[in-house]
């Protein structure tokens, strides 16, 4: 006997479910049952992990999540630690969720399953949203001494940023509510409204996959620049280096993921009945659905511990123009250009300085040497002075300064 409901399809005899809101009473039940326990288990794994980064950087360390007291955007998230938050909260959600349909919890109850279902995965996409944001800043924050072309106002990336975060709340819950309202009274509606959903997530996700890339590659780019252009070494070059891979390894892990998301769901929207009423096409999609974003959230757990992540980085002390020594320290994920142009800003000041010495010095020079030569009864300097700046740098090294540095300012 044949039948259609939303959540089975039925040809005769013969039912496959939909795996989103029931594993059970079809074909694909020991399949999925297997899929979900997996998915239990990766879940609990990685959001155990997940704590266990977020306490020792935002409770040992003191790392917080946004930062209040800044002028410069309302919204100033701290990449690394509000991706690592939303990821762990969305594992949370994914591990109720998946417990909730393994022991068939409110069987009928639709609009509870459609919504939970899709609730959690805004978690997930607005963790990437935020690191989006949160590098999208530090470019609207950059100095033009270590960037070229267009930056982003803090503004335009208030703008931009908040509508990636919070677009899918906002409409894909309103598709998500009214498939679970409409399930018992009108399929053809609700089958509407689920192959729009996933359009939804389509665009969200192709979009932010886009954004990121691109924001990334410029992010990177200026930090290469600033190492060629300021020859930067020891600790503090290591510590920005490594700041380097890692942005690189978790732009490339979101941009992965993001992008096969963004074609399963468009493949879904458009192909649910076939890959409904398909034994082996259903459970692989779940299977990819289900452990994808698991995965990436152990895959961007590592780039943070094997990069140094868990530790704040400390770059190295350096002498001042005025012989104090000044030290500065902070992650390379939220104020790297802070270093960055700290670190430029010093320069420029030594350099003025020195150029003031040096300036007086060929004053002094020329003064002695036209008294040596209208008179006789000054004293010459001994061969052997050498004059230097208050930093102990010899005045008569600023010219080979100037003529071999590759550092310039722009």
């Amino acid at each position: 006997m044949d039948s259609r409901t939303l959540v089975k399809h039925c040809t005769n005899g013969v039912c496959h479910c939909d795996w989103r809101l029931t594993i059970y009473g079809c074909e694909e039940q020991v399949g999925a049952y297997v899929i979900y326990m997996i998915t239990i288990g990766i879940s609990a794994f990685v959001s155990i992990i997940g704590i266990g980064i977020l306490f020792h950087r935002m409770v040992l360390k003191g790392h917080r999540l946004f930062d209040w007291g800044s002028n410069k955007g309302c919204l100033r998230p701290m990449p690394l630690d509000c991706m690592l938050f939303f990821l762990t909260f969305f594992n949370i959600l994914r591990l109720l969720t998946s417990v909730l349909l393994v022991t068939d919890t409110g069987p009928e109850n639709w609009i509870a399953r459609s919504f939970l279902f899709e609730f959690s995965w805004q978690f997930g996409y607005g963790s990437f949203a935020l690191y989006l944001i949160g590098i999208a800043q530090t470019l609207a924050d950059s100095h033009k001494a270590i960037s070229s072309g267009w930056l982003p106002s803090p503004r335009t990336v208030d703008a931009i940023g908040l509508t990636f975060l919070f677009a899918p709340f906002l409409l894909n819950n309103v598709c998500s509510l009214a498939t679970g309202i409409l399930a018992e009274r009108n399929v053809y509606v609700a089958e509407i409204f689920i192959r729009l959903l996933y359009v939804l997530w389509f665009v969200h996700c192709f979009s932010l996959a886009s954004a990121v890339m691109l924001s990334g590659w410029r992010l990177v780019k200026i930090l290469n620049r600033h190492l060629e252009k300021f020859q930067t070494t020891g600790p503090r070059g290591a510590s920005i280096k490594a700041g380097i891979f890692k942005i690189r390894a978790v732009v490339v892990i979101i941009s992965i993921c993001l992008m096969s998301f963004a074609a399963f769901l468009l493949l879904y929207g458009i192909l649910r009945d076939q890959i409904m009423t398909s034994t082996a096409g259903n459970l692989v999609l779940s299977g990819i659905w289900n452990w994808l974003a698991a995965l990436s959230t152990l895959a961007v757990e590592g780039a943070i511990l094997f990069s140094g992540g868990m530790y704040d980085t400390h770059f190295s002390t350096f002498a001042s123009s005025n012989g104090q020594e000044n030290s500065f320290q902070g992650t390379l994920s939220h104020n790297a250009f802070d270093e960055l142009k700290q670190q430029h800003l010093q320069y420029q000041r030594t350099c003025e300085e020195h150029q003031g010495h040096h300036q007086r010095y060929d004053e002094h020079r020329l003064d002695s040497s036209d008294s040596s030569s209208f008179t006789n009864s000054s004293p010459t300097m001994p061969p052997t002075t050498i004059l230097t700046s208050d930093a102990g740098i010899p005045l008569e090294d600023v010219d080979y300064l100037k003529k071999t540095s590759k550092v310039r300012l722009i």
